[in-house]
């Protein structure tokens, strides 16, 4: 008889931008954005990854995520707050009941009731954030930052750590991705002013 695996729910929230990471703060707090924030913490409680951006203080977040760029690039920054769950668009601008978000985290259970999960006792939390995330993070922003120096010398610590040569690749690529958001959008924006069809190519390189 084989167990079945328990699947982990991520849920992804694209803020605009705030003065802090959940808006809760200053003299004049908004009840929704509060009542949001311990939902949240709630979640986390019951199993969920909760991972949440500020368009004003993560924007690098919101380029790498090709559904809530797009959006963005479609209709401005009104369509945020965006939420995703397991990469899977959901909502997009408003804060959700905690009734909607325990539907979208898979918290009802068969008889119709809210499932609270407990966490066990003798599963000690694993730290994500270590010295190998730490370098593959600084190769990525050096090469969206265009650091040929830094790029090198994280490589190197890289090689020292023991890091794959594939992990550094993905890191570089996410990087990358970054830097090409901001060319490509002026390079269309070149286009356009000069009546070209924008196909990606630069104004004048002769390859279109």
């Amino acid at each position: 008889m084989t167990t079945p695996t328990e699947t982990k729910t991520i849920l992804e929230v694209y803020d605009p931008a705030m003065c802090c990471s959940t808006g809760v703060c200053g003299p004049d707090v908004d009840d929704a954005l509060a009542d949001f924030a311990n939902d949240m913490k709630w979640l986390k409680t019951q199993g969920i990854e909760v991972k949440r951006y500020n368009l004003g203080q993560e924007p690098e977040q919101f380029k790498m995520c090709v559904p809530v760029l797009t959006r963005l690039q479609k209709e401005g920054s009104e369509v945020l707050p965006i939420i995703l769950v397991n990469g899977e668009m959901v909502s997009e601008g408003g804060y959700p009941d905690r009734t909607t978000l325990i539907e979208w985290a898979g918290l009802i259970g068969s008889n119709g009731t809210v499932e609270e999960r407990k966490p066990k006792a003798d599963q000690a939390e694993i730290p994500l954030y270590n010295e190998k995330v730490n370098i593959l993070v600084a190769i990525g922003s050096a090469v969206a930052s265009g650091s040929d120096s830094i790029l090198r010398d994280m490589f190197a610590k890289g090689k020292e750590a023991g890091i794959s040569q594939d992990d550094m690749a993905k890191a570089m690529q996410s990087g990358l991705n970054v830097r090409q958001v901001p060319l490509s959008d002026i390079i269309e924006t070149a286009n356009e002013l000069l009546g070209i069809p924008s196909n990606g190519c630069a104004p004048g390189s002769g390859c279109c």
